[in-house]
């Protein structure tokens, strides 16, 4: 059992590695986390001087993946534009494929251990824990991140609007304030301020530009943000006031967001309640008398 234990934590480990390192294909800062992962040695590259850099490694790998067909059950629980709202390195088809090629192994890999083990109970418990992992894992990936990008854009918001406002108010355009705030702009909003940038200096429209930025974004707020930008340019409002009143709207929302969040804390309280402290509180007060009884007898 403990042989067992042991093939499967190191091929557990080499299949999250083998994510890793996909994730890394289009991701430059990923081959920065999967060095520090092996524990080799690796230095920080910026983005803009790697995408420079001729990487055949990375387009022979994406290739790979492009050749590979998953299943269509796989394409139901990952729809394309969930992944791109996850900020995925990946097209669809690529992640999906990424994903079936990290089940297969993991099905054999579940059989394996349950032959080692003799097809015991904990062989074969053992064996559908690994074959689970790989099933289910970038989907839960896939939500985690979602949610994660969808927190860090909210967050962000009202205070990239805060300056994008200070710039526009002291006289410069939306497309220059808007290069002048994301050149150093952090963050998941950063990345997709930028990438919108540059389809405006590529010639698109600014309105098919943000509407296309809406996709690809995960939080509400940037609905109702690109939503009253687009109606101050058809209506030609003042786009300073449009974007201060945005601004103050979504850092009330953040603070009543908050407050629903403080409210829910009893309820979210009682778990660790019932299952931590009050079988310790009920321990502490009844073994002395459980104690006496059974050494009286």
């Amino acid at each position: 059992m403990a042989v067992s234990l042991a093939i499967a934590i190191v091929l557990t480990f080499f299949i999250f590695v083998l994510f890793m390192a996909m994730n890394s294909l289009v991701d430059v800062r990923g081959r920065g986390r999967l060095l520090q992962l092996l524990g080799l040695p690796g230095r920080s590259v910026r983005f803009d001087e790697a995408q420079r850099k001729p990487r055949p490694w990375r387009d022979l790998g994406r290739q790979l993946l492009r050749s590979v067909h998953p299943p269509a059950f796989l394409e139901r629980w990952s729809r394309a534009a969930a992944i791109t709202r996850a900020g995925i390195p990946l097209s669809p088809q690529e992640y999906r494929a990424l994903w079936w090629l990290l089940i297969s192994p993991g099905i054999l890999l579940a059989v394996g251990l349950a032959a080692l083990a003799k097809w015991s109970t904990g062989g074969i418990g053992l064996g559908m824990l690994s074959m689970l992992l790989p099933m289910f894992g970038p989907l839960l990936y896939l939500r985690w991140k979602t949610n994660e990008r969808a927190r860090g854009i909210t967050r962000s918001l009202p205070d990239f609007l805060d300056l994008l406002t200070l710039s526009v108010e002291a006289g410069l355009g939306f497309e220059v304030a808007l290069r002048r705030v994301v050149e150093q702009y952090p963050g998941p909003l950063g990345q997709e301020m930028r990438r919108a940038l540059r389809q405006i200096e590529l010639g698109y429209s600014r309105a098919a530009v943000l509407e296309e930025l809406v996709e690809r974004s995960p939080s509400v707020d940037m609905v109702n943000f690109v939503t009253a930008v687009n109606l101050a340019d058809r209506l030609g409002t003042p786009l300073a006031q449009t974007l201060r009143i945005q601004a103050d709207l979504l850092r009330t929302r953040r603070r009543q967001r908050a407050q629903a969040i403080a409210q829910t804390a009893p309820v979210r309280v009682i778990p660790a309640l019932v299952f931590f402290f009050l079988p310790a509180l009920l321990l502490i007060y009844l073994a002395p008398p459980i104690l006496n009884f059974l050494l009286l007898r």
